[in-house]
């Protein structure tokens, strides 16, 4: 987690996500790059407003010295000691923008503002980068101040190594206790002996430390979670974005994206190839 990109409206749950990032690369000793993106695709299906704003050179002259203004005052608040921060703000497509700089800076993580249950900042851009990121993304509402246990919900017999690896990254980086969780619901159910089984199959062939094995019934997947999380006073979530696939992805479209936006808590998201 050497490079950390921050796509930023500095809005108040992107500062909350800028502030996660400074905790990340402080302990990373990572770099962060903040991105400011003027989104032409969402003004520029109104001519009107197309041509007066985003390809009027005043207006972006403004907006270059507003936004500047703005991340001078952010950087203050919330990372006056700490040298490693890049800005840039640019007329262009989010998702594309994102894509582009996750390639051309090698990227190893995004850090998004979501807000809770209103859904996330960027509205369906975050859920298409949650969905097709090459690196981790962790979409976060408020920023936590400490990373102690970490909940990790496996959602299928056929668990992908690439995923686990780079939880297990994760769980090294804040040296935290890390909660493999499977959600038994009333469509979906195995017996916990054979969930068990499996779980600790997992953490022994991945060499996991720290860590604590769980299984629990709920009426859908996302509660479960969400109760599970409560009752161990966690301050993460680490999912699959592909963990559910099948008849249980059929019935509750993608959980990831549902947690992303409904939880409070930080949602590290990884996508599953």
């Amino acid at each position: 987690m050497k490079r950390i990109l921050v796509p930023c409206d500095f809005s108040k749950p992107a500062e909350e996500a800028f502030k996660f990032a400074v905790m990340i690369a402080e302990r990373s000793g990572g770099e962060i790059h903040v991105l400011n993106v003027i989104d032409i695709t969402a003004v520029g299906s109104v001519p009107s407003i197309a041509d007066s704003y985003v390809f009027n050179l005043d207006f972006l002259k403004e907006r270059e010295l507003e936004v500047d203004a703005k991340f001078k005052d952010m950087l203050s608040r919330n990372a006056a000691g700490f040298p490693r921060v890049v800005f840039k703000h640019v007329v262009s497509s989010l998702e594309a923008e994102i894509k582009d700089y996750i390639k051309s800076q090698e990227v190893d993580l995004i850090v998004m503002g979501t807000r809770g249950n209103a859904g996330a900042f960027f509205g369906s851009n975050t859920q298409r980068v949650v969905r097709h990121a090459t690196v981790p993304v962790i979409g976060v509402h408020t920023a936590p101040e400490k990373i102690e246990q970490i909940v990790f919900p496996i959602g299928s017999d056929v668990i992908d190594d690439a995923l686990v690896a780079e939880v297990k990254k994760l769980q090294e980086l804040f040296d935290a206790t890390l909660h493999l969780l499977h959600i038994n619901t009333p469509m979906l159910l195995r017996p916990d002996h054979l969930v068990l089984k499996d779980l600790q199959q997992l953490a022994t062939r991945h060499h996991l430390h720290y860590y604590r094995l769980s299984v629990r019934a709920d009426f859908n997947v996302e509660a479960g979670i969400a109760r599970y999380a409560k009752d161990v006073d966690a301050q993460l979530i680490a999912m699959g974005t592909h963990a559910w696939k099948g008849l249980l992805r059929l019935v509750l479209g993608s959980v990831t994206e549902d947690v992303v936006n409904d939880l409070s808590l930080p949602v590290w998201s990884y996508a599953m190839k």
